[in-house]
């Protein structure tokens, strides 16, 4: 009996990946182990594709058994040709007959006085794009460069609303292969016309896609495709995949309702596609046991529905209680509004009229930071409240600290949970849909309190910091996520589920 091949269908990986695309590495990673061909088919148009995953790869972040491919490099019939240095930026920064002026990591060019071009630089030097001006300062396109400063793409604006029309993705060598059209409004990609190796033309990104997975299929005996995003079109993309020529596995990452986020709210668009067509998947895989109750109640169970957790892996190095600083609470989350960091913010208030001394370290990026930082000043926290930025240490991170903190309106499980309960420090969380109920035992590894009670959230955190056998006590309860999730489970879990999948052929 021949196993199946596991392939991912993916929007993109990077560096500075969220806990979706960590989720997603983490389970290619695994099932390279047992299967011989794993395959990520990337979706997204990334300027730097191969530099991330070199990098990912340098971190061991992706194992290189794992084969990850990108729609718009692998869809270039010429990417095995000789590059033309004619279609390379110029690296240098003066060009002769302009003047240059500085704007940061960039240049404004001005000939003859009027602004014809800007210059974006990357820390290394290389260029990573050029915009070219009218002599009414408006942008009329922008070239992109790839990590090795050839171009890959130049995007043609609409002169009155500055926003994208037209695409258009270059080979090295200097061939353009595809272009796509933009709408300048909803800024969507509508019409795709692929000229090799033969003319073919698309109406929207999705049936391009479609067509390129397909190619990719032709080459892999048994896939099992499996799609993780319901922000993208992977789920259409599945459905578009014919049941005979491919399993479908849909992995469900977060909560599927609109706001307010709870059992009666209503479902969000993006996941209908899944929803409603649920009983064409092979199997649905959930994160939590909650969820998969609330699906089953409002759309049934065609009996392909699975709950295969997060893992959770023991740290390089056990927690000390002589390096925690106990007064010391720290966050793991994207700077954006379904974390509420901004919750959490206003609870800490709370923490520092107890305990003065309290600070808490918000890791992370995103565009609500000037938000956050704003509401800091406001509520006079600068002292307390600090934003970290990136940490390429977690699990120390989450060590030196008396908690960890979550606010958010709502996740699928998040994977802070069960990193930061491995590396032996207990969760403050409010109690989201999904997530809490199934992973945090409140009062043994860490405490749920109501989403949206402020004060609730600081009193418990304020009881760790100030408790030192609470603190303990927990911190003891935390490290046994490694049993109850471990890796051995999880890994079965997946394994078994592919065994089925093998079986019903």
């Amino acid at each position: 009996m021949r196993k199946h091949s596991p392939v991912f269908v993916f929007n993109s990986l990077n560096v500075k990946r969220g806990g979706l695309t960590k989720a997603v590495m983490r389970r290619a990673n695994m099932l390279s182990n047992h299967y011989g061909d794993v395959q990520i088919l990337t979706l997204l148009y990334q300027r730097v594709h191969r530099r991330n995953i070199h990098e990912l790869r340098k971190l061991g972040q992706l194992n290189k058994k794992v084969t990850v491919k990108n729609c718009f490099t692998d869809l270039n019939p010429f990417k095995n040709e000789k590059p033309n240095s004619k279609y390379a930026a110029n690296p240098k920064v003066k060009e002769k007959g302009l003047v240059e002026i500085n704007d940061g990591s960039a240049y404004r060019y001005y000939k003859d006085g009027l602004y014809i071009k800007y210059k974006k630089f990357e820390s290394n030097g290389q260029v990573s794009f050029i915009d070219y001006m009218n002599e009414s300062r408006h942008r009329t396109c922008r070239e992109e460069y790839d990590e090795k400063g050839y171009l890959v793409r130049i995007r043609h604006y609409d002169l009155t609303k500055n926003k994208p029309r037209i695409d258009r993705y270059f080979s090295r060598s200097g061939k353009c292969f595809l272009t796509t059209w933009v709408n300048p409004d909803s800024e969507q990609v509508g019409r795709c016309l692929l000229f090799y190796p033969k003319p073919v033309e698309f109406a929207n990104l999705t049936e391009l896609y479609s067509y390129w997975v397909n190619q990719k299929l032709a080459n892999i005996k048994k896939p099992a495709l499996m799609s993780d995003s319901r922000f993208s079109p992977t789920d259409k993309i599945l459905l578009n995949i014919p049941s005979e020529k491919a399993k479908r596995i849909a992995i469900l990452h977060n909560n599927h309702f609109k706001k307010p986020y709870t059992k009666d709210s209503d479902i969000r668009g993006s996941w209908q596609t899944l929803l409603d067509n649920h009983n064409k998947f092979d199997r649905v895989v959930f994160l939590t046991h909650e969820q998969k109750e609330d699906i089953t109640e409002r759309f049934g169970n065609s009996g392909g529905f699975r709950v295969i957790p997060h893992e959770a892996k023991s740290p390089y190095a056990k927690r000390s209680s002589t390096k925690v600083n106990p007064h010391l609470a720290v966050m793991m989350s994207r700077y954006n509004s379904q974390k509420r960091l901004d919750e959490a913010v206003r609870a800490f208030t709370h923490v520092v009229a107890e305990i003065p001394d309290a600070r808490l370290e918000i890791y992370g990026s995103g565009d609500e930071e000037k938000k956050l930082k704003k509401l800091i000043h406001k509520l006079n926290m600068e002292s307390n409240i600090k934003l970290m930025g990136f940490t390429n240490d977690p699990t120390a991170t989450y060590q030196s600290a008396a908690c960890t903190v979550l606010s958010s309106d709502y996740e699928g499980s998040p994977l802070v949970f069960n990193e930061s309960m491995a590396a032996g420090t207990p969760i403050v969380t409010y109690d989201f849909k999904y997530g809490p109920k199934d992973v945090i035992r409140n009062g043994i590894d860490g405490f749920v309190v109501p989403r949206g009670h402020q004060k609730a959230l600081a009193d418990k955190i304020v009881k760790i910091m100030e408790d030192p056998t609470v603190r303990a006590k927990l911190s003891e309860g935390a490290v046994e996520i490694v049993e109850r999730f471990s890796y051995e489970k999880y890994t079965d879990n997946w394994l078994n589920l592919f065994r089925e999948l093998d079986k019903a052929d």
